[in-house]
């Protein structure tokens, strides 16, 4: 009997002993880093068409759980010129919709990340003898590296590619140069907390 409540009195030390070191919480896959908050900010996307650049611009919010963030973004840009002929008069493209990623370990100045955006959008030409209207689905994967600049500005700089699905074939341009890589610049700013009033 003595060694039952021995082992038992060692076994309550050492749970509160732990209980205090993991601040009482369970780690689990969304709150290991115990880390909870909000933002929001601009995009910079540049696309590559056969050696030249075109510019999206746009914004996103998310809420962060952990160290994932989810949200919703939206982009739009109006110079794909580059991939036409010469006899259109503009061309106007955007998309916009859920916005997720993974950034590790958030507490080092420069850090691991990662998202995905996934949305709807359209596409508008306008050519001298017709127009060509359409609508898409687009999911970009991107991976890169964010800076901590103050404790709530970040700044990541990512590589991607743009996959499409939807969009019509036509003679007038191939549809595929749509689909191409990316590069963005994005900027979140807001609360980027670990815990109650605790910040990175």
């Amino acid at each position: 009997m003595k060694k039952i409540t021995c082992i038992a009195l060692l076994a309550f030390l050492a749970a509160q002993t732990f209980a205090q070191q993991w601040g009482d919480r369970d780690e689990t896959l969304f709150n290991r880093s115990h880390r909870g908050g909000f933002f929001v900010g601009p995009i910079i996307e540049y696309s590559d068409f056969d050696n030249d650049v075109s510019t999206a611009v746009g914004g996103g919010l998310g809420f962060i759980a952990g160290d994932f963030f989810f949200g919703l973004y939206g982009l739009g840009t109006a110079d794909y010129d580059r991939l036409l002929r010469d006899d259109f008069e503009s061309l106007d493209m955007g998309h916009g919709g859920f916005w997720v990623g993974f950034n590790y370990p958030q507490n080092k100045a420069i850090h691991l990340f990662t998202t995905v955006k996934a949305g709807w959008g359209g596409v508008d030409i306008k050519f001298d003898d017709f127009d060509y209207n359409d609508a898409f689905f687009a999911v970009t994967p991107e991976a890169g590296l964010e800076l901590n600049v103050f404790r709530w500005l970040r700044i990541g700089a990512s590589v991607g590619y743009r996959f499409m699905n939807g969009l019509d074939k036509t003679t007038q341009f191939d549809t595929g140069d749509l689909e191409t890589m990316t590069g963005s610049i994005t900027i979140r700013m807001g609360g980027f907390g670990r815990a109650r009033n605790r910040w990175d």
